[in-house]
Formats: C-alpha cells, structure tokens, sequence
C-alpha cells in the first residue's frame, strides 16, 4: 500500500508504539467478524486507518455510526481528537480493531458500539444478542486496559434509534445494564450514560433525528455536553443546531447539515467541502500541516452544496477544497450542459461571498470501467472538468486535476485506488493527498492559519 504520510511522521508513530510498556498477560488474536451491514465500507475505513498513526496524547473515538458522524475536532476545537468510527459497525468489529488502537497508548479511548447487534438481530434472538455485546464490550475493554494500563477508558451507552424493535429497545436496556454494573465493579473503564436522549418509548427522542437513525446536530451537541464531563479544559459546546434552513433533499443530508450548524461560527480553519468521496477523507490526518474542517455529505449534488454553502461562509475560512458532481452526473438522465449551469452557481457564489478565501476546485473524479460499463459516466465527468479548467480565470480560483493522477490511459479511476469503482480506499486517498501536498500552496495556507489564530488570541 502506497502510504503518503511522511517517513518521519511514520518513524515517530512506530517509536511510540514499542517504547509502551509491554503488556504482562498474553491476549490471544481477535478472530475476522463473521458478519457485515457494509463490508465494503468497513474495508474501506481500516484500510486508511491502517496507515495513519496514533500518538500518546491523542484521544481516540472509536466504534459505530454515533462515532463515525461525529466533528468531534471542530466541536471540541482540539486537533487531539482522532476519529476511528465505522458506519454499521457492531460489536465484535470493534473487538476486531481494539488492540491496534490501544497499542498506540492514546491517552483517552471513547467507546460506542453494541447498537447494530441488536438492531439486526430477531426479536426472538434480541435477549441472546444483547449478552453477547455484554461480553464483547466487557472485552474491548480489559484487552484495552492490558495492553495500555494508563489510557483512561470510556463507553457511550447504546441509544435505540427509533428503527429499533420492541424486543431490541429492551435488550437495548439489559445490555446497558450489565456493561454500567461491569464499568462500576471493575473500574476498568468509565460508563458514559446517554438515556436521557431517549423519549418514552426508550428510543432517541424526535428532536435529536430526522431520518430516524442518525444524530442530527442537536443530538451531538448533546453527546459531547455528556463527553465533556469527562475531559478536562474544555469549555461548553456551541448550542445552534439547525440556525440555517434549506430544501431538504433527504433526511439524511438534513442530519447532517445540521451538524455543521451546531459547531463553532469561525475557526480560521480549511474547509473541505463535497459529497461522500469528500466526508469519508480523514483530511486532519492526512494533511497534518493545516486544520481542516470536514463539510462532505454523502450523496450530495451540486444544488445540495450551493444551498448549504452559508455554512462554509459563516465559518470564514482560510481556504477551501471543493470537489463535486460526481452524484449529478451517474444520473442517467444527465446532460453535462445542465450540471454546469449548477456547478457554475455555485463557483459564482463562492467568488461573491467568500472572496478572502483560497479556493481551490478540484476536479470531478470518474469512476472505474467496471463502475461505467456502459461508458456513460466518464466521458461525462471529462467533459464537466473541461468547463471547470476554463472557468477558473473567471471565478478566479486554482484548478488542481486531481482526476488525472488517480485515473488511467482511458480516463477511468484506477481499481486499484476503490473498494467498490465510485469511492477511494486507503491508496487512493492516499494518491489525492500527495496532488494537493505537491500541487497546492500548502504552506502559504498553514502560515495563514497562524497569522490568524495569532490575531485571535491577542483580541482574547
């Protein structure tokens, strides 16, 4: 696997890793999980995770969908926070992945897992499926406390989301009765009680979704209210989920735009800003040298980006990434002559209202053969990237092909840059951070970010 992070930043993380304290019991390996919601995905997300480092005093989250969804940088506005979630993920993945984390010695492990069991279990099997994520999560824990004694342990209880049964919302409850008891005998790690999240029916109250599964930004500004207990120096989280109205386009994409409106007005940070091809880059790990804020939201067209391009602009940022229209142009009814009348608002829009601001486009990427049998797509995507290399002396903005370093002699993604020819896994988010590290001023945006941060704490 082609790893882009730098050889010294690699050095550092492995001296790290073995200079820990060794653990004194010997823990047998954690077998394969024998079943998947979204395996594709899963391989995805470990495989990037793989070959990003951890450090001592890093504060990993790590398990399920309430982890992965999370800003927890921008909402803790601590670049100490690592993301290790995974979207469907149960408990028996994050027994999987808990050594690896914990033998990086972080200095704190937040934990959420054990919904997606139950939830897929049957009623008939609920109760059974509910002692087994008793027992994976009294696991993840003691093997976490073995191998790094000094890391300070935490679980999120489980959350019904109001798609769960009857028999699972009771399991539900069995299971976050036995894991409290375990956390309160053994004090090996610490029981983060969130049920009051939850309304009479023992599933997350309406306020705190809109599709009925996920958090939307009222529900993470109340898991980090319950976090924030447990971390010293930080201050009271924001409190202005939903400030912004839009079209809905899905319930999905209102959860997650709603987030963006519960985190901090103005950070100085750089924004990334595009579908799921964009949400799914760890962009403060793999670009060290500036603070990034994550606005990908999986699924999202060109109209999605311009009518939640408020947000981007209340934040003020020094720069911002853009990349889209991937999801506008795999619509079989698509005419490239009418996606570019959306991207072109939206480049219109962005010169106008965030005009102190780097702007770097970054083209369309197309999917792979295999993805484009039929050899509609990416002659489709080709032609979109034309109009945005033209349109850059116009909008005044750097245009940065990255399409050209992941795609091959016919102008298909490489394969061996995607999990399943539309999305990247490890080698290809890897591939586009080397383009933007050789090809984009960087450093220039870095001291910026400082000249700023500066003037904000002499204002202070």
């Amino acid at each position: 696997m082609k790893k882009n992070i730098t050889i010294c930043t690699l050095a550092i993380a492995a001296i790290f890793m073995v200079a820990g304290c060794q653990p004194k019991e010997k823990l047998d390996k954690v077998p394969e999980p024998t079943w998947y919601d979204y395996q594709d995905y899963f391989t995805e997300k470990t495989g990037v995770f793989a070959d990003l480092p951890i450090y001592p005093n890093d504060i990993v989250m790590l398990g399920d969908e309430i982890i992965d969804f999370g800003e927890w940088i921008d909402f803790f506005q601590d670049t100490a926070f690592i993301n290790r979630g995974i979207m469907f993920e149960g408990s028996p993945h994050t027994l999987y992945r808990i050594d690896d984390i914990a033998k990086a010695h972080p200095k704190k492990i937040f934990v959420s897992t054990g919904l997606q069991d139950i939830k897929r279990a049957a009623d008939d099997k609920a109760n059974a499926v509910a002692d087994t994520v008793i027992a994976n999560v009294k696991e993840i824990f003691r093997r976490a406390h073995v191998l790094s004694p000094a890391t300070e342990l935490y679980y999120i209880s489980i959350l019904a989301d109001r798609q769960v049964s009857d028999a699972g919302v009771v399991a539900i409850a069995k299971a976050n009765k036995y894991i409290k008891e375990a956390a309160e005998a053994d004090k090996v790690f610490t029981f983060i009680d969130i049920s009051n999240m939850a309304d009479g029916s023992g599933r997350m109250a309406e306020q705190y979704t809109f599709d009925g599964r996920s958090l939307n930004g009222l529900g993470y500004e109340k898991v980090t209210e319950k976090v924030l207990l447990w971390l010293s120096g930080f201050t009271k989280m924001y409190n202005r989920a939903n400030d912004h109205q839009y079209p809905e386009i899905s319930p999905a994409h209102h959860n997650r735009v709603s987030i963006f409106n519960s985190l901090p007005e103005k950070n100085n940070s750089v924004v990334f800003f595009g579908n799921s091809i964009t949400r799914r880059g760890p962009w403060e790990e793999l670009i060290p040298i500036i603070r990034t804020s994550n606005r990908g939201v999986g699924g999202d067209v060109l109209k999605g980006m311009y009518n939640r391009l408020d947000d981007v602009v209340a934040a003020e940022p020094v720069a911002i990434f853009v990349m889209g229209g991937i999801n506008d142009l795999t619509n079989p009814a698509s005419k490239v002559d009418e996606v570019w009348k959306d991207y072109d608002k939206l480049l219109a829009k962005m010169e106008k209202e965030l005009p102190n601001a780097m702007r770097i486009i970054q083209s369309t990427l197309p999917v792979t053969a295999e993805r484009d049998r039929d050899g509609i797509i990416n002659p489709k995507v080709a032609e979109l990237n034309k109009y945005l290399l033209a349109a850059a002396e116009k909008y005044n903005y750097r245009y940065l092909d990255v399409a050209e370093a992941l795609s091959d002699e016919n102008g298909c993604l490489k394969p061996e840059y995607s999990i399943d020819g539309l999305h990247l896994n490890a080698d290809g988010y890897f591939a586009w951070s080397t383009v933007l590290i050789q090809n984009s001023p960087l450093l220039m945006i870095a001291e910026r970010q400082r000249q700023l941060d500066g003037e904000g704490l002499s204002e202070e």
